[in-house]
């Protein structure tokens, strides 16, 4: 069963198909907040070159966010619209989540995105037996967050080698969503 990973809530662009637990190919592209322009381009070329039809494609699972508010919901729209269209199943993770499965070689581990003027989209896990959520996602001063964990490995958004495997492993992604319900997390008040 073929799978399409998504996400474009930071500055990667990431499309990624996996047959059963067989990855077939992964491809990440440093953007220039043009991942609107560019998504479906490269996906539709991705997909020609490896000679997949979306009718293969039987899940698609996409980063909800946190992150940028144009980001999130470029990947989001793409994978919303081609499950509804082509009846796929739909799950979602969180882009935090795909973003620590760069590096899971410490105890306390805060991954965190830039999200301007000071502050920053965190989530932070310990990992010293199993993997357990300490502070779930939140919108967070960046200073605070540093003040009250200042010896945790830090992840940010300019990491960028996932480990897929590690997101199936963990279940870092949430039940079949419902396409028509679903709706990307922007963690800001307002939005």
């Amino acid at each position: 069963m073929k799978k399409l990973i998504l996400d474009t809530s930071n500055k990667y662009l990431f499309v990624a198909v996996y047959e059963d637990s067989e990855e077939i190919f992964k491809h990440l592209q440093e953007g220039n907040n043009n991942h609107s322009e560019t998504l479906v381009s490269v996906l539709e070329r991705l997909l020609q070159v490896h000679n997949i039809k979306i009718d293969d494609i039987k899940e698609i699972y996409v980063g909800r966010g946190p992150g940028s508010y144009t980001g999130v919901r470029v990947s989001c729209t793409v994978a919303k619209v081609l499950a509804y269209l082509k009846n796929i199943k739909l799950f979602s993770f969180s882009s935090l989540d795909l973003l620590l499965t760069t590096n899971f070689k410490k105890d306390i581990i805060v991954v965190a995105m830039n999200a301007r003027r000071g502050f920053s989209y965190a989530k932070v896990f310990d990992n010293t037996n199993e993997l357990n959520i300490l502070l779930d996602e939140v919108f967070i001063e960046t200073e605070k967050l540093n003040n009250d964990f200042p010896n945790a490995l830090y992840i940010d958004d300019s990491s960028s080698n996932y480990d897929l495997d590690l997101l199936f492993k963990y279940n870092l992604f949430k039940e079949e969503e419902n396409v028509h319900a679903f709706t990307p997390t922007y963690l800001r008040s307002g939005v």
